[in-house]
């Protein structure tokens, strides 16, 4: 395997792994901002799964494609942050619909 290969291979561990971060973050957020009822175990293990799987695919295209002259632990680290602080402010905001359209804007 070459490096690019192996580039290839550490941004999806780490989209994945950022990406279920983030989906764990979400849950709660996401509940409070739709006024649900608390998360359940399940709740926290499908968003995990699902972002996950949505950021493993993702962050190769985005670093490939936007952010190829920027540090490796940026192209993971800052758009996760980003992305929490949008639905940080959706919910600050109090706008349940902002949730869905921040935290990608962020990203």
């Amino acid at each position: 395997m070459n490096t690019k290969r192996y580039l290839e291979l550490g941004l999806i561990v780490a989209g994945a792994v950022a990406g279920a971060v983030f989906g764990l973050v979400f849950t709660p957020l996401g509940k409070l901002a739709a006024g649900a009822p608390p998360a359940t175990l399940a709740n926290y293990l499908w968003n995990a799964a699902v972002f996950g799987a949505m950021a493993a695919v993702a962050s190769p295209l985005i670093t490939w494609t936007e952010l190829r002259r920027v540090p490796l632990w940026r192209t993971v680290v800052e758009p996760l942050g980003a992305a929490i602080a949008g639905g940080l402010a959706a919910l600050v905001l109090g706008v349940p619909v902002l949730i869905l359209v921040l935290p990608p804007i962020g990203l």
